[in-house]
């Protein structure tokens, strides 16, 4: 086998990074839905500077010719003790050790942060192993957590939630919802990071090595101006308590360079205020937000823990559906 080269790019070279999308476009063909961004969200994402993190992109070279990519990922604000990496080899090139070496090499990297843990994610067929989980097996990354991803159709879908919305509406009771895109109103704020800051505790991490965070006004309003100027629309509905207090939100991300699908970044209802259907309402108001915003947006993705069986209620009954696993894998290095 001919000389490999594990070398770091720099994203604001965009020939560089170009080939390093490829990879894990084609590293990512085949899977049930569009998984990896276009070059036009990429391209728009990946060089700009952050403060909540550390970015690393490497690239495998051979013969002259990207063969395999890896992000790495430090974060910065919360759980110093941890990295988070992906790795991608395209499909002709694969079983030859290269995926192998990128992932050595973000060890190396991490090991010489300081860091203890890394985590990634390997997606794989309902039911079936896949080349992605077979590679973190081999390579000593055990699963932590079990996700299901689930898309719904946005167009198909929203005719038959009526009955959902008249539900959710009979029993808010004094609570009440709001809708915001972009940013959050100032007198929201705290309120906000409070419930960003609470999330990790509430929700099922399985076994993953994930420590709560932090969130600070400055923090969410930093993340919010970065979503704006990339070009990601972020459309966020709160639930109010009675008393004015924030009590739960949930989020859907759109990117205007590609409208067609949007995801969901999270959804949670603070114990003591559940059984007022805050999720359901939550959600089906954030979807027919961005059906109205951006008609041409097809379908919503989605990703939750089997044991989450609220929230996965919620997602059956507004039509979603399951296309594959998400594996969150770890290591203690």
């Amino acid at each position: 086998m001919s000389s490999l080269q594990i070398r770091e790019i720099d994203p604001r070279d965009e020939t560089a990074l170009r080939s390093w999308w490829e990879v894990g476009r084609d590293a990512s063909a085949g899977r049930p839905l569009e998984a990896w961004p276009v070059w036009g969200v990429s391209r728009a994402l990946m060089p700009v500077p952050r403060t909540d993190g550390r970015q690393i992109l490497l690239e495998a070279v051979q013969d002259g010719s990207t063969v395999g990519s890896a992000r790495l990922w430090f974060f910065r604000h919360d759980n110093p003790h941890l990295a988070e990496a992906g790795v991608w080899v395209t499909p002709q090139a694969r079983r030859r050790g290269i995926g192998r070496a990128l992932l050595t090499e973000i060890e190396a990297r991490t090991r010489a942060d300081g860091r203890t843990s890394v985590i990634g994610s390997a997606f794989a067929p309902v039911g079936a192993e896949s080349p992605g989980s077979l590679f973190a097996k081999a390579m000593g990354y055990p699963v932590g957590s079990h996700e299901e991803t689930k898309v719904v159709d946005l167009k198909a879908a929203t005719s038959g939630w009526e009955p959902l919305e008249d539900e959710a509406a009979a029993a808010l009771g004094d609570y009440r919802v709001e809708v915001y895109e972009g940013r959050l109103p100032d007198a929201h704020v705290s309120g906000f990071c409070a419930l960003l800051s609470a999330f990790l505790g509430e929700v099922p991490t399985g076994d993953l090595d994930l420590r709560e965070t932090a969130w600070t006004p400055a923090r969410l309003r930093e993340n919010e101006e970065r979503a704006i100027a990339t070009g990601r629309c972020l459309v966020i509905a709160v639930a109010v308590a009675p008393d004015g207090s924030l009590v739960g939100f949930s989020d859907v991300q759109v990117h205007r360079a590609d409208p067609r699908h949007a995801s969901v970044g999270g959804t949670l209802v603070l114990p003591g205020h559940r059984g007022h259907r805050l999720g359901l309402a939550m959600k089906l108001l954030t979807h027919r937000r961005v059906a109205e915003l951006f008609p041409e947006c097809g379908y919503v993705e989605t990703g939750n823990a089997g044991v989450n069986a609220p929230m996965n209620t919620v997602n059956e009954r507004m039509g979603y559906r399951v296309v594959e696993r998400c594996l969150d894998v770890q290591k203690q290095l």
